[in-house]
């Protein structure tokens, strides 16, 4: 049963940092989290979604890590460098005296290896006079099933745990303590040191790390849309959250796949100690149209089109009645099966921790409306690569026409009995509708028209069916009257206009059943799982977006300054949020958290500027 978070505070045990004291960084293979206190406490090599060599994050004893230590008193904090992904962390001691660690993942032209360089580059500044430092390397390999073997030679060390191999590169000369490596000296002012932590084997001749570093930010400046683009003006406000999303998107989204994954982690939890632990590393057929409609409207045409080339890759490769997954690999193959990891202690204690997802086998019908959607809104500015899939857009098309009108799990992957989600229902009719105006487009009006009576049928059954006057409002699901988030797409989507009494009736309704604290949770009701979770902040930023669609928007911008306040000091967001403890939960930074960002920022500017 999912409900309110409990009232009052409750302590976090000792040794747990949150969410918010984490920078990630990535080369769009993969990822790290790294902390205010200078320590790697999650990364996976080479892939998102491959064994991790770092978890201190879901376990403190024996995840694995690597760390920069000060050895005196300090201060410390963290910030991006303006426009890119790459992170700075700052230990200020006494004197005025600063250690600065600047952390990034090699990407961009600088690379050599078009699958990406899996490596962490740690450069080491002092200012204000020298500062003495170690530097702990405890690699665990295989999600900390594995502690590796060493070999040291002076400055360079290798872990081998066969098949992994890692090295480890230092100023200073390594040793052997405890399982791991050592290493310790002075940084002195104006004498840069570089770290490096490299997956696999020797690449050979290579860039310095000082080419590495310049290649890296040119990229990351190099692909955010400048502040002049036509949305980012709109926006401009709120540049800051607004570059900030962007880059942690781009960041999750493997290179020229044109999709993306849905956070860097598993297994955060949506409440601490329970069970709702869930391995993000993969990519949800939704979650990724949903980036990729938002970096459209950024002016991001070609990750647009690459989303769009690989959805229709995937429809394509389908057999005859047979369903799109829901959730599969980078490279298109299945996700591997759910499965638990008891060795580990999770973090803050909750388990089980998880690899794997079973959402793949489950049916989900609102994905291919996002589909459609998607094709939809690039056609007018790549009309000829839409239309040259116009088979495969036509065959999911009518699959949604088979398909619509039987039970499914939704979009927030019950796993009680699948139910006639009224969300769900209203993606098949966006499928239908969007492919209604592409066939127009191209010439196509006997097959539009073929469609037309399933669009009027969709309609009349939402209408009919998924209204509950008795509440005001737009319900879960047919004959079950529980008041969903989902709902706000409603207007969204184009399915009744933001005026309409329907919609507005249904803002109010799910404020008043669903809000906690100017935050909202996702549903009422059962979803076949034990345990509490916290608002969910995609629902909370929706919620800003339909209120500014409606032209409520002084509404709209108190509940949007209380978002933004939620953010942790980088302005990254978790999935979910407690506000009765202001803190962070679930995965982490979360893709549809910093999509509903994005929305809600344009929603706001667009609408402000013709008010």
């Amino acid at each position: 049963m999912t409900s309110a978070a409990p009232e009052g505070p409750v302590a976090p045990p000792p040794g747990w940092l949150s969410p918010y004291d984490y920078g990630v960084i990535g080369n769009q293979h993969t990822a790290a989290l790294v902390s205010r206190h200078g320590s790697v406490d999650w990364a996976c090599f080479p892939d998102f979604d491959s064994p991790s060599v770092f978890a201190r994050l879901l376990d403190r004893r024996s995840g694995g890590y690597h760390e920069v230590r000060v050895t005196e008193p300090c201060q410390s904090h963290q910030q991006y460098v303006p426009g890119t992904n790459i992170l700075t962390t700052f230990f200020e001691l006494d004197r005025r005296r600063v250690l600065r660690i600047t952390d990034f993942m090699p990407v961009g032209p600088v690379i050599r290896a078009p699958e990406g360089e899996p490596r962490i580059v740690r450069r080491l500044d002092a200012r204000g006079g020298p500062v003495r430092a170690e530097v702990r390397a405890q690699p665990r390999f295989d999600y900390g099933r594995l502690v590796p073997t060493w070999t040291v030679e002076g400055e360079a060390a290798v872990a081998q745990g066969p098949p992994a191999r890692m090295a480890f590169t230092s100023p200073w000369p390594w040793r052997i303590e405890a399982g791991g490596i050592v290493s310790t000296g002075t940084v002195a002012p104006g004498a840069p040191l570089f770290l490096q932590l490299r997956w696999g084997e020797d690449p050979g001749p290579e860039p310095s790390p000082v080419q590495l570093q310049a290649g890296t930010e040119a990229y990351w400046r190099s692909w955010v849309s400048p502040d002049e683009a036509p949305l980012r003006r709109v926006a401009a406000r709120w540049l800051p959250w607004v570059e900030r999303s962007e880059l942690v998107l781009k960041l999750l989204s493997p290179a020229d796949s044109g999709v993306f994954v849905a956070a860097p982690t598993t297994s955060l939890p949506e409440w601490p100690g329970g069970p709702r632990n869930w391995d993000y590393r993969f990519v949800w057929i939704r979650d990724a149209a949903f980036t990729a409609q938002v970096f459209l409207l950024l002016g991001h045409v070609k990750e647009a089109r690459a989303y769009v080339d690989w959805a229709l890759a995937r429809a394509a490769e389908l057999r005859p009645s047979e369903d799109l997954r829901v959730v599969y690999r980078v490279d298109g193959r299945p996700t591997p099966e759910e499965s638990e990891l008891p060795h580990l202690e999770g973090y803050e204690g909750s388990r089980p921790v998880r690899i794997g997802n079973a959402a793949y086998g489950q049916r989900q019908l609102d994905i291919y409306g996002e589909i459609l959607d998607s094709a939809l809104l690039l056609e007018p500015v790549d009309p000829a690569f839409v239309r040259g899939h116009w088979d495969t857009l036509r065959a999911l098309a009518d699959r949604t026409t088979e398909l619509w009108n039987t039970p499914d799990s939704g979009l927030w992957e019950s796993r009680g009995e699948p139910a006639h989600f009224v969300h769900s229902k209203l993606m098949c009719w966006v499928a239908i509708d969007r492919a209604i105006r592409l066939a127009e487009t191209f010439g196509q009006s006997s097959v539009a028209k073929r469609w037309e009576p399933v669009e009027e049928g969709l309609r009349s059954a939402i209408l009919a069916r998924g209204y509950d006057p008795d509440r005001g409002s737009f319900i879960q699901a047919f004959e079950r009257p529980l008041l969903d988030a989902s709902a706000l797409r409603i207007p969204v989507v184009g399915f009744l206009p933001p005026s309409d009494p329907r919609v507005l009736s249904t803002l109010e309704a799910v404020e008043r059943t669903l809000d906690q604290g100017g935050f909202l949770r996702r549903y009422e009701g059962d979803d076949g799982l034990p345990g509490p979770e916290g608002s969910f902040l995609l629902c909370s930023f929706w919620f800003v977006e339909a209120l500014a669609r409606c032209g409520q928007m002084d509404r709209a911008l108190r509940r949007w300054q209380s978002l933004l306040d939620a953010a942790g000091p980088l302005l990254l967001f978790s999935e979910e949020f407690d506000p009765v403890r202001h803190r962070p939960l679930g995965n982490y930074p979360q893709a549809f958290t910093h999509i509903g960002v994005l929305r809600a920022a344009l929603a706001l500017g667009l609408v402000g500027s013709h008010a």
